[in-house]
């Protein structure tokens, strides 16, 4: 973006110190203005105003917003199976995107495997759904950035066998479906992870027994970690950051449409909107893991 600014003619006669001063401090106060206006563009804080490539055009035109997520079924009791949700945070976060496109909204929650498949055959026009899996990026493009942006924890048994880090190697590490933290446990310590359908099935798994240790953003842990029924777990092996992005992806060939996208991620950190769902998932995920404790199960 641009901006010129008109100024007067210059004066015949040499300005005056007070002259002088005012025109430099008019100049500064230009100078931050532009400056202010570039931060804006920069934080995506202008989103009505930048263009939309094919993709969102469609969306626009068509007046609704497809977007795949992740979906899962709550726990509830053995004998009442609930049918799989989207997932609240990545929902969240669509929610958001058509809100600023002024568009409806449809949520399409998908399994992992079928979310590369619906967006190349557009069933959808974008996947918020946390990183993809290895080798599900063919023809997709993913817009620079990161909507998981905490930092991870795992956690163990106080008596199991995994206490410390290094016994982590050749472990088995749950964590829930699209989590960054499966690819940093398996870099940074030679883990195995193993992937639920979501966050709150990897923590019954885990609890379960079928894994020796829980990889998870480190504001969920913390608060279980503080209940009781979490008193025979110990934390460890913290600051995990994700080797890869939980990245809005769309159909390649787009990169108007993608600049949009990643301009929603600059603006989502800077005014909170990130911060604010991370804190609402946090919240929903203990609420979830307490039934739980009550006797509720996480069906498959």
């Amino acid at each position: 973006m641009s901006e010129s600014t008109a100024l007067s003619p210059p004066s015949p006669r040499t300005p005056s110190r007070k002259r002088r001063f005012l025109l430099e401090g008019a100049s500064l106060a230009a100078a931050v203005a532009v400056a202010g206006l570039g931060a804006s563009w920069a934080s995506g804080g202008r989103l009505d105003a930048l263009p939309k490539g094919p993709v969102l055009a469609k969306a626009i035109e068509r007046g609704t917003l497809r977007v795949g997520v992740r979906r899962y079924p709550r726990p509830a009791p053995a004998d009442a199976p609930t049918p799989p949700e989207p997932d609240a945070f990545d929902a969240s976060l669509a929610r958001d995107l058509a809100r600023s496109l002024g568009v409806g909204l449809e949520l399409v929650g998908l399994d992992a495997a079928d979310q590369g498949a619906a967006l190349r055959a557009g069933r959808v026009d974008l996947l918020v759904a946390g990183v993809p899996a290895q080798g599900a990026t063919q023809g997709i493009d993913a817009a620079p950035g990161s909507y998981d942006t905490g930092s991870g924890l795992v956690v163990a048994l106080r008596k199991g066998r995994v206490q410390d880090a290094p016994a982590l190697r050749g472990a088995r590490v749950c964590v829930g479906e699209g989590s960054g933290y499966a690819g940093a446990v398996a870099l940074r310590y030679g883990a195995e992870p193993r992937s639920y359908p979501s966050s709150v099935h990897a923590v019954s798994a885990f609890m379960a027994g079928e894994c020796a240790a829980l990889a998870e953003d480190a504001e969920v842990l913390e608060r279980l970690l503080k209940n009781d029924e979490w008193r025979f777990y110990k934390p460890f092996a913290s600051g995990l950051r994700p080797p890869s992005d939980a990245a809005i992806r769309l159909p390649e060939g787009d990169a108007v449409s993608r600049d949009y996208l990643a301009a929603a991620l600059r603006r989502w950190r800077a005014d909170g909107t990130l911060a604010q769902a991370r804190g609402a998932r946090a919240g929903n995920l203990q609420f979830e893991i307490t039934l739980l404790k009550d006797g509720f199960v996480c069906h498959s």
